[in-house]
């Protein structure tokens, strides 16, 4: 079959791969809001054709389908913007005519500015929520060797960090940095403050 990359999509709350060849091929893989390498500039449309089993998993054996679905993927200066879901095998003129609704869709500059602040405001709070769990698993570890060459890690003008409380109860190092990894131990609170997501509605709000 050779080198692709992989598109993912979501079918009836699954998260499902679709395998293209359309453009770099180096087994890449991409979620909306993606930048598609080897993708050519301006608004494109894409189609495949899905033949899913009763697991929902695409690409089944002929004897093994139990349902068909015509897909579209739409990409908006080689970021992945949308995807649209037709039951069925489209005949050619649904097909062409699908397309061209989609083109007119994203032929809209204001719908495509829109769509490339809003994704790269997302790019941001990702990027800061991974910036605040990496500086928190490196705090951690620091205070392991401190703890480990027998210093005090509490200070008298700052306030306890968990991580430190954590390792002073004994827990293991490596389970601590785990921890800091992950969403619960981020040094942000990104319900306020910077990095919160934004209010679709902040500006029509009293």
């Amino acid at each position: 079959m050779g080198l692709f990359d992989s598109l993912y999509i979501e079918i009836d709350g699954r998260d499902t791969e679709v395998q293209t060849k359309r453009f770099d091929c180096c087994l890449s893989s991409y979620r909306l809001g993606d930048c598609i390498d080897g993708a050519t500039p301006g608004v494109r449309v894409y189609f495949d054709e899905l033949d899913l089993n009763a697991a929902g998993r695409a690409y089944a054996r002929p004897d093994e389908v139990t349902r068909s679905l015509t897909l579209f993927v739409v990409l908006i200066q080689g970021v992945f913007a949308e995807y649209c879901l037709d039951e069925g095998r489209l005949e050619p003129p649904a097909i062409e005519q699908r397309i061209r609704q989609l083109r007119e869709r994203w032929a809209d500059s204001t719908r495509v500015i829109d769509f490339l602040v809003r994704i790269v405001m997302q790019k941001q709070q990702t990027i800061a929520a991974l910036d605040s769990r990496i500086a928190h698993a490196a705090g951690a570890i620091a205070s392991a060797r401190r703890l480990r060459a027998g210093e005090d890690l509490k200070h008298p003008f700052s306030l306890p960090h968990e991580a430190d409380e954590r390792l002073t109860r004994g827990d293991d190092p490596l389970d601590v940095v785990e921890w800091a990894l992950g969403e619960e131990g981020s040094f942000w609170n990104f319900s306020s403050g910077r990095g919160a997501a934004a209010d679709p509605l902040a500006d029509y709000r009293l």
